[in-house]
């Protein structure tokens, strides 16, 4: 392998080199950066270093040996490939790990080098993976436009469920099937650009979008955007047409304080508001930080709490009074809450 059939690979190339020990670490640094000056080669020692750097900046190649402290290379492989980081590894390892090793290749592992590894060994390798990596499926921007358009449709009709189950198909079929990471923060902010000017031709409402995000480094980065762009856009919509979310919302909880003792469900508060469930869960948890369930749980706490500071009444029946039929479950809940059972509860307060 020449040095111009290297350099043609690529200019700038990241590569990870995870090892902990510091003289290997040092020495294959040396070989990927003798293989091309525009190679950079950052190390790492052990896998929860690797991770760090990932998230911060997403190498092109990452290079890991097996046995590690605090995090092994298998259990980074596994980490990484449950990410949805497409990042082609390289294992570089001892004989004895082979067997071990050979456990990485299920998640998506694309070589694996013995060491002491050489540049014979090496450079052909960091070729053919570069090579691989740049040569990527062109995007369909025609499926794109097909999508925005059904997105388009789902926004102006104020239809949630729909948006909501475009934004989760799009993510589970097109963003996370063999899709370069890097391609996305065009893509997004492109297609955010034109839903936007789909949306402002109808003269209803002015939309606006946020088309500049932070570089995306892994696909759940990329994935949040989306949800928080097409969300948002709902919600301009909805403000345009009247919709007040405070006062929306503050109608929700007098509703749930008002049956917080009934089997009260996100689906039939949903209702009364009249909103589909999808985004009335959305937009309690933005009001709230909590969930429905985790709001009602503690909303039943509290009242369990006023109750019990009136001695008058029994332990067992502050439980049935606030919901929890079963009085262990609800003794369960309100140590999870507290910190301490009903009965330690009201010891403290010194009633018996």
């Amino acid at each position: 392998m020449s040095f111009h059939e290297i350099r043609s690979v690529a200019m700038i190339k990241q590569i990870l080199i995870v090892d902990d020990e510091p003289m290997v670490r040092m020495g294959i640094a040396k070989l990927v950066r003798q293989c091309n000056p525009d190679f950079r080669a950052g190390v790492a020692a052990n896998g929860v270093e690797a991770l760090e750097q990932i998230a911060r900046q997403r190498p092109d190649i990452m290079l890991t040996d097996i046995r590690m402290p605090k995090m092994d290379g298998l259990a980074l492989c596994k980490q990484i490939h449950e990410m949805k980081v497409n990042i082609p590894i390289v294992v570089i390892s001892g004989y004895d790990d082979f067997a071990y090793a050979q456990k990485c290749l299920t998640y998506g592992v694309k070589e694996y080098l013995l060491k002491p590894v050489t540049e014979h060994e090496l450079y052909p390798v960091l070729n053919k993976l570069l090579v691989q990596q740049d040569v990527q499926a062109p995007f369909s921007f025609y499926k794109m436009e097909e999508w925005l358009e059904r997105v388009e449709a789902a926004i102006m009709t104020a239809n949630f469920e729909t948006l909501a189950g475009l934004l989760q198909s799009w993510i589970q079929e097109e963003m996370t099937e063999g899709s370069q990471v890097d391609q996305w923060e065009r893509v997004l902010t492109d297609g955010m650009k034109i839903l936007v000017k789909k949306l402002n031709n109808h003269g209803f409402a002015t939309f606006t979008a946020n088309v500049s995000p932070e570089q995306f480094n892994t696909i759940a980065c990329a994935s949040q955007y989306l949800q928080t762009e097409l969300f948002s856009l709902y919600n301009q919509l909805f403000q345009w047409r009247g919709g007040n979310q405070k006062s929306l919302f503050e109608e929700a909880k007098s509703y749930i304080d008002e049956h917080i003792s009934e089997e009260l469900s996100l689906e039939e508060v949903a209702d009364k508001m009249g909103l589909a469930p999808t985004y009335f869960s959305y937009i309690f948890k933005k009001m709230t930080n909590q969930t429905f369930v985790q709001y009602r749980m503690h909303k039943r706490i509290e009242l369990a709490k006023r109750l019990l500071e009136m001695p008058h009444y029994k332990v067992v029946d502050v439980g049935v009074t606030i919901g929890y039929q079963n009085y262990p479950y609800f003794t369960k809940i309100f140590k999870k809450v507290t910190g301490c059972s009903p009965t330690e509860y009201r010891s403290m307060l010194g009633i018996k």
